[in-house]
């Protein structure tokens, strides 16, 4: 006896009752059929995060049909989405070391022996925050204040649709070369951590999706 299999869209119904699949403008049932999206704010101790956060935000929304996007402030737009990144206020909170190993056993000619022991990380886990706010016309100083150390803690109420905080982290692996690899050890890492900050990008567009997919 053979299977019958049904395709059909998922579909989302809110208490309101509004209904669209997956691929329709699921900010339609607050009334917003056009979105700003500005830079992000950058308030962590990490330089060039914004570009990127914005990038795969806009990347991600731009796949909703219905939903008319704009780069950077339109006061026209029915709603605008102000995204800020934060960190801990030392980097060593911010980029914390894991896995000490001993250097001279990773490069012994590189680093030689009269130089006394010591530790480089094996690996380093990168922590920052997204605050993702979605808000209808605001004003100067509403923008103000959902950008202050308050913001995070105003809930979401009159033009406020969203104001949501996630959490981000993630670890990359550090290298270490010996010989006439040890030049480019620097240059190595630093690809890592903006792979791993494109990575976070990427992870906070997906946080965003889920936000408005699931928030009713």
């Amino acid at each position: 006896m053979g299977f019958i299999f049904l395709v059909f869209p998922l579909i989302f119904t809110s208490c309101a009752g509004y209904r669209y699949t997956q691929a329709d403008n699921p900010l339609r049932q607050y009334g917003i059929d056009s979105l700003s999206v500005p830079m992000f704010y950058n308030y962590s101790n990490l330089p060039e995060v914004s570009s990127s956060f914005t990038r795969e935000t806009y990347k991600l929304l731009s796949g909703y049909t219905g939903l008319k996007l704009s780069s950077g402030w339109n006061k026209n737009a029915d709603a605008i989405l102000v995204g800020i990144v934060r960190s801990q206020e030392r980097l060593s909170e911010t980029l914390r070391s894991e896995n000490q190993r001993v250097a001279q056993s990773a490069a012994p000619k590189a680093i030689g022996e009269v130089r006394p022991e010591f530790y480089v990380p094996g690996s380093t886990n990168v922590n920052l925050s997204l605050q993702v706010i979605v808000i209808k016309k605001p004003s100067d100083e509403e923008l103000s204040l959902l950008q202050s150390e308050l913001g995070p803690k105003i809930p979401p109420q009159g033009k406020i649709i969203f104001n949501e905080t996630f959490s981000l982290n993630e670890t990359f692996l550090r290298e270490i070369f010996d010989e006439e690899a040890t030049s480019v050890v620097g240059t190595q890492n630093a690809g890592a951590l903006r792979r791993t900050k494109d990575s976070l990008a990427a992870q906070a567009a997906q946080q965003i999706r889920d936000m408005i997919l699931y928030a009713f």
